[in-house]
């Protein structure tokens, strides 16, 4: 298990408890205050930040971190942007829009380093491929780009979306799964959702989007104020989040006890799954930047019209030293 002082270099190893309690206070004196805004409440996505929290490697890094869910998952960019709050945690594939929409901020590193959504079915006997799709009742949430990623998937298929029903779902893709109220539905990730509709006796067909049309992307990044690029707070936050997920994978049933423990209510048939597959699914070095990956994904925002104009890297996207 990791707790808030689990992972010490020698040096530590050899102070006393006396020395290490007075040394803890002092960092904390020191400690810079940064506040992250997630995108949701937190959750299993946020693995790294929680382990990062809780075995202290913020603060063995000088920061002392505040983790803030917001009301609306939509509002993370906005908030970043006008100065509320230091590092927002939003989708990869929306930060081109959020630049074309004029917001100025950028990505400073990545959670989750690979796509996890996935349109799903459950009425497997019916549907097997997505061009079965077609005349379906089909679903996406209401905001971000998901309707154009859907709309790319059904067409490498040979499926418009206008050859089905589509409906806006509010982020309730789940339970309109469940439900029957769609055939298919976008949204649903393949770490947390998928696995749950899986337990409750609704093992669902998934279509990934890096499977069908859509460029690799980064899932789940960190964006920053452009004006901000340079805080120095910055390289040590991500330095402490690599820090905190060789730590995870080190110990990945420990954190998974402290984790049970900190969110009883996320503690489901799904989980020990839905951990091992998050754990899997991690950015080794969150501060890394696959720059070409970043270019393709732009271009295939530029290609169905999700963007206009196409702008340099460093526009979007760019690496701090951690």
């Amino acid at each position: 298990m990791i707790g808030r002082r689990a992972v010490l270099t020698g040096a530590c190893a050899l102070i006393g408890a006396s020395a290490l309690g007075a040394l803890a206070v002092r960092a904390a004196t020191r400690a810079q205050k940064l506040t992250v805004v997630l995108d949701w409440l937190e959750n299993v996505n946020h693995a790294a930040l929680f382990a990062a929290r809780e075995s202290g490697a913020f603060a063995r890094h000088g920061l002392d971190v505040t983790l803030i869910a917001p009301a609306d998952p939509s509002t993370p960019p906005a908030l970043v942007a006008a100065g509320q709050a230091d590092l927002g945690v939003t989708l990869g594939t929306h930060i081109n829009l959020l630049v074309e929409k004029g917001l100025p901020v950028v990505r400073i590193g990545s959670l989750i380093d690979r796509p996890m959504n996935t349109i799903d079915v459950t009425n497997r006997d019916a549907i097997h491929t997505l061009a079965d799709l077609k005349g379906r009742i089909v679903g996406f949430p209401s905001a971000g780009i998901e309707e154009d990623l859907m709309r790319a998937m059904l067409a490498s298929a040979g499926v418009q979306l206008s050859d089905c029903q589509a409906i806006k779902l509010n982020y309730q893709a789940q339970q309109a799964l469940l439900s029957g109220r769609v055939d298919a539905a976008i949204g649903i990730f393949r770490n947390v959702e998928a696995l749950q509709l899986d337990t409750m006796g609704k093992p669902p067909l998934l279509f990934a989007p890096e499977d069908h049309g859509v460029p690799a992307y980064d899932e789940l990044i960190l964006i920053a104020a452009k004006r901000n690029a340079a805080d120095p707070r910055l390289p040590a936050f991500l330095a402490a989040l690599r820090e905190a997920t060789a730590a995870l994978h080190a110990d990945p049933q420990g954190v998974l006890t402290t984790w049970r423990a900190a969110h009883p209510d996320q503690d489901n048939p799904a989980l020990p799954r839905s951990w091992d597959t998050t754990l899997a699914s991690l950015a080794a070095d969150p501060a890394a930047l696959d720059g070409a990956r970043y270019l393709a994904f732009q271009d295939f925002c530029l290609k169905h019209g999700i963007i206009s104009q196409s702008r340099p890297l460093a526009d979007f996207a760019i690496t701090l030293a951690a």
